[in-house]
C-alpha cells in the first residue's frame, strides 16, 4: 500500500483558508473547488462510457479526489457562512455600542 501516494493526498487533504479572508472570497473558492469536481465527475462519465479507458484499479482513487474536491469546497462554505455570521454579529455589536 502506498504510505504518501495518491490514496493518502486524497485522504489527507484539508482546505486552509487565509484567516483574513472575507466571505466572498472563500465563496469563490467553494466555487472553484466544486467546478473541479464537477469536471472531473464529467470526464470519469466520459472514460467510463469508453469502457476501454477506464483502469478499475484506479477508479476509486478517481473517486476519492472528487470527494476531496466536495469536501474543500464545502469546508470553504462553511467558513463563508461562519465568517458572515461573525461580521453580523460584530455589525449588530456596533451598532449597540454606539446607540447606548
Amino acid at each position: 500500500m502506498h504510505t504518501l501516494g495518491e490514496p493518502w493526498i486524497t485522504r489527507h487533504t484539508r482546505y486552509f483558508s487565509d484567516p483574513d479572508a472575507d466571505p466572498e472570497a472563500l465563496l469563490n473558492d467553494a466555487t472553484e473547488w466544486l467546478h473541479y469536481a464537477h469536471s472531473a465527475v464529467l470526464l470519469l462519465a466520459e472514460l467510463v462510457h469508453d469502457r476501454s479507458i477506464v483502469d478499475a484499479r484506479r477508479l476509486p482513487t478517481m473517486l476519492e479526489g472528487i470527494a476531496a474536491f466536495i469536501d474543500m469546497g464545502m469546508s470553504c462554505a462553511t467558513q463563508a457562512h461562519g465568517r458572515m455570521q461573525w461580521q453580523r454579529v460584530q455589525t449588530e455589536t456596533a451598532e449597540d455600542l454606539h446607540s447606548a
